[in-house]
């Protein structure tokens, strides 16, 4: 993380040095040397130019004056870290920096900036213990914000301390979502990071979903559905379907994703999708023909037999008295990328009923819901799916990418639909 640490502090910097410079006049509450003040005079005034160069020559004669107050060595390390950081050198600026921030004689209007900055460089700079400690004396004056509460977790984290990492990072999260903004990914990962080393499989689960929800990326999604299909009592159905939201998302299919998919697939009696499946990830060049092996064989010519019985299938469905064909038929359907018509087939099977796994059915219309694109529907439906653990964690895993994407739609996202 320690690049992302550096940037970010950066562009704080930039906005913020000038504030830690005490004018040199009268009106300070100490007053330079007049040696010192002649040379710091003359530095500011180069600075006021923009002549860092000559600025920074000011100051180093000013440092050479033997007869130095501490007064006198505020000023100069004062000048120091704001002529670095405006060259970008920030590595140069931490050590005036600190030095000022630590002076005996820092004015108190001068603490908050000077104490901040020299936070944000002891950070830039790796010194994370010297960091915290400025951090502390932040905290007593009330100055931390939900930036410094990131970077206080990033410093926490870099030292390996996970409780106080988790402790910050939680509280730049609570304070993001409070102001209405989106949580720092970084912070969102540290909750994650530290849940997982204390086997708190609740708190991964919550902090994996505040990943995937927040930042809606494919191995975000990945990692969350790879968590899901450990839930305990899973069964074919719901790893199929957990897997059917990977191979949705573009990006989030792995290259050892292919053969579990294709195989419960295919194990289910859904060769055409089994065949698709193995399709895609060779067209892609996630596997190869040969990795696909029999398993390509047998589900190509499972397909082909699907594909000549498939309008009979359909028909039998609709004239049975039961659900039980009509979500079978379903999907089927899915496998061939005909949402629409599982859709319709889904909802025949809820009204008629009378099938082997009655939570099957609700689940899948939320899943075509989603997979057209219906996701306020989708989130309505997915959260009334009831049954065993596994499958409502299913749902509600499908149900998370409805909502994801409803927000990357903002306002035009559907109402959902009356049922």
């Amino acid at each position: 993380m320690r690049p992302i640490v550096r940037a970010l502090l950066a562009a704080s910097l930039l906005g913020s040095a000038v504030a830690v410079l005490a004018p040199v006049s009268a009106s300070a509450a100490d007053k330079p040397s007049p040696e010192v003040a002649k040379y710091l005079l003359g530095a500011q005034k180069a600075l006021a130019a923009k002549d860092l160069d000559g600025a920074l020559g000011d100051v180093k004669q000013a440092q050479a004056v033997s007869e130095r107050t501490p007064y006198d060595d505020y000023l100069i390390n004062s000048f120091l870290a704001e002529i670095y950081i405006e060259k970008n050198d920030y590595a140069s600026a931490d050590a005036p920096m600190e030095a000022a921030a630590d002076s005996p004689v820092l004015p108190d209007d001068q603490k908050k900036s000077a104490i901040s900055n020299a936070f944000q460089l002891a950070m830039s700079a790796a010194h994370y213990q010297k960091a915290l400690g400025y951090a502390q004396q932040l905290q007593a004056m009330n100055a931390l914000d939900t930036k410094f509460y990131s970077r206080v977790a990033l410093a926490y984290y870099e030292l390996k301390d996970m409780p106080h990492a988790q402790q910050y990072a939680q509280m730049s999260i609570d304070a993001s979502k409070a102001a209405g903004q989106p949580p720092d990914e970084n912070m969102l990962k540290i909750v994650m990071n530290g849940a997982m080393q204390q086997n708190d499989q609740a708190g991964t689960q919550t902090a994996l979903e505040n990943i995937a929800v927040q930042y809606n990326q494919a191995d975000n999604w990945s990692r969350l559905i790879d968590f899901t299909l450990g839930t305990k009592g899973l069964k074919e159905l719901d790893e199929l379907n957990l897997l059917r939201l990977k191979f949705l998302i573009p990006g989030a299919m792995r290259a050892e994703d292919y053969d579990p998919l294709a195989s419960v697939a295919n194990l289910m009696g859904y060769a055409t999708e089994s065949k698709n499946v193995l399709e895609k990830g060779i067209h892609d060049g996630a596997i190869t023909a040969a990795q696909a092996g029999p398993s390509y064989v047998q589900a190509r010519n499972g397909a082909a037999t699907d594909a000549r019985e498939l309008n009979t299938i359909a028909a039998q469905a609709a004239h049975a008295k039961t659900g039980e064909a009509d979500i079978k038929l379903a999907e089927d359907y899915w496998g061939y990328g005909r949402y629409a018509d599982a859709e319709v087939a889904a909802r025949r099977a809820i009204s008629k009923g009378g099938m082997k796994d009655p939570h099957e059915a609700p689940t899948l219309l939320g899943m075509l819901q989603a997979a057209q694109g219906k996701y306020a529907d989708a989130q309505q439906t997915l959260g009334q799916v009831d049954g065993s653990a596994a499958r409502k964690a299913t749902a509600h895993v499908w149900s998370l990418y409805a909502q994801a994407q409803m927000k990357a739609q903002g306002s035009t996202a559907q109402a959902p639909a009356p049922h």
